[in-house]
């Protein structure tokens, strides 16, 4: 009476075989979840950083229009009124500058605005969390 093993040990080989590809597989997949979902959250925060320096420009742009003057630097740190903006601040800097044509006196005031939302760090002290956008733009009264 001999027994064969031949056929019994094969399909052992088989099943682990399957087993170790199928886990590879699902732990490939739960990573590839995992980032794709900081990447959503990443550009929605981009998207609102983005909408925070337009916002920072709009300010400064009707503040220096109406006042005929701006300030050189200044920080906007938007509050629960704006929830959809609130994390985010943003720094605001103007420089003016007169130009004279004929007898029009013509100022010119080049805004920039940075929106940041966390602490950038670099090295062991980078934070994957931190988005940034920076928007420029030189806005002019209008000559009579």
């Amino acid at each position: 009476m001999s027994k064969q093993f031949g056929n019994q040990g094969f399909s052992l080989v088989t099943a682990l075989f399957l087993i170790v590809v199928l886990a590879v597989l699902a732990g490939y997949m739960i990573n590839l979840r995992g980032v794709q979902q900081f990447t959503v959250v990443m550009s929605v925060q981009g998207a609102r950083a983005l909408q925070a320096a337009r916002a920072g420009l709009e300010y400064g742009a009707f503040r220096a229009l109406n006042a005929g003057s701006c300030n050189a630097s200044e920080t906007i740190v938007f509050g629960a009124a704006e929830p959809a903006l609130e994390p985010f601040s943003v720094a605001l800097t103007c420089i003016q500058s007169s130009h004279t044509e004929d007898t029009t006196t013509i100022n010119f005031y080049e805004l920039t605005a940075t929106a940041t939302n966390g602490n950038y760090g670099s090295g062991i002290n980078a934070n994957p969390d931190y988005v940034s956008r920076r928007l420029r733009t030189t806005v002019s009264n209008v000559p009579p």
